[in-house]
């Protein structure tokens, strides 16, 4: 009788679960007011709430909930395991319905706090660009130019003869990167930093993630085991997300525009490399030709950097990294971004529009 009743209260509990989820979709398609308060005066309280709260403590709140939460799941598992050999299978479907039920509400949660932003699509309007389809002849233009860019850049940090940036100095500089942009650019506001090394650095590098945002309780974790030339615009690029910005094209596009902005030529390479892997690679998929031709004229040290980092994640290859891949690929094309994994590269019609090609 009490297993009937607790099975009973989960249908509830997935029903409401259910019209709350449709409820939050519905408003993000219909657009009008209501999304833009969520967008503008909702995410912006909540946001600065939680990274004022986890900025204060040193370590990954967010990192902490994840290892416990893998640790109750495994748990969970094992006990449904042992109710299906004994046959139980009341007790079976009771706890089958709860943790659908959990899952559901963290997927609600998901969406109130930050996944919402897969839906917003106000890049152009924010920061009044115009992205057109382009062709391969535009590609081209677009990689020399970066290619100019790179290689200034690169002479620029070689002369300088800065060291390699330590990761709390890196995190404030990004952070005043942005709040400096921010007075041109007021919807690039960012207050209460909460940046922060992932504790799961070694274990990310078999999926190839240099970072990620936590939807939950708002950190902005860089995986700063990987090389330190890349770190910088992984932070400008996961601070965007904090920011609202969800797309990982427009993240890429607004950590760029912040790091190329800075006066620190470390992030400014970063930046401009990051670009010009994007740019060679599209352009490469279209004319090979063309992608080998301008990847000639690199200086001979940014050519150094992409060997580096390729021998950095060789040591890293194996089944892992593709079944995460599709596994990210399906998750992004799941949240509105029909390209998957190639919605990051589709920054480069954002940079055309940007340098007015």
């Amino acid at each position: 009788m009490e297993t009937n009743d607790q099975i009973r209260k989960q249908l509830i509990s997935i029903a409401i679960c259910m019209s709350a989820i449709l409820l939050l979709n519905g408003l993000f398609a219909a657009g009008g007011w209501l999304a833009d308060l969520y967008f503008h005066r909702w995410y912006v309280f909540i946001s600065t709430l939680l990274r004022k709260i986890t900025g204060m403590v040193p370590i990954s709140i967010g990192d902490v909930i994840y290892i416990i939460w893998l640790i109750v799941g495994i748990i969970f598992i094992l006990r449904m395991i042992w109710n299906l050999v004994r046959g139980r299978w009341k007790r079976l479907l009771y706890m089958a319905l709860k943790g659908a039920a959990v899952l559901m509400w963290l997927y609600f949660t998901f969406l109130l706090c930050w996944g919402g932003h897969y839906r917003r699509h106000t890049l152009a309007e924010d920061l009044q660009l115009k992205m057109e389809r382009y062709t391969t002849a535009d590609l081209y233009m677009l990689t020399d130019t970066l290619v100019k860019i790179t290689n200034r850049e690169k002479a620029a940090l070689e002369a300088s003869g800065l060291r390699p940036l330590e990761k709390t100095e890196m995190f404030s500089l990004a952070a005043e990167g942005y709040r400096r942009l921010s007075d041109s650019l007021p919807v690039l506001r960012y207050q209460h930093p909460s940046v922060k090394s992932s504790m799961f650095g070694e274990y990310l590098n078999y999926l190839g993630v240099t970072g990620y945002m936590n939807p939950f309780t708002h950190e902005a974790q860089v995986n700063t085991t990987v090389p330190v030339f890349i770190q910088p615009f992984t932070t400008c690029h996961e601070i965007a997300h904090q920011v609202g910005y969800a797309p990982e094209e427009a993240a890429n596009f607004i950590g760029y525009i912040v790091a190329s902005n800075m006066t620190d030529s470390r992030f400014r390479y970063a930046a401009s490399f990051e670009m010009l892997l994007y740019s060679v690679r599209q352009l490469g998929r279209r004319n090979a030709y063309y992608a080998r031709l301008l990847w000639d004229q690199t200086d001979t040290g940014v050519r150094e950097d992409v060997r580096r980092l390729s021998m950095f994640y060789r040591k890293y290859e194996g089944p892992i990294d593709d079944y995460s891949a599709v596994l990210y690929d399906q998750y992004l094309k799941a949240n509105q971004q029909e390209h998957g994994i190639r919605s990051y590269s589709e920054v480069v019609g954002w940079l055309m529009a940007y340098f007015g090609i």
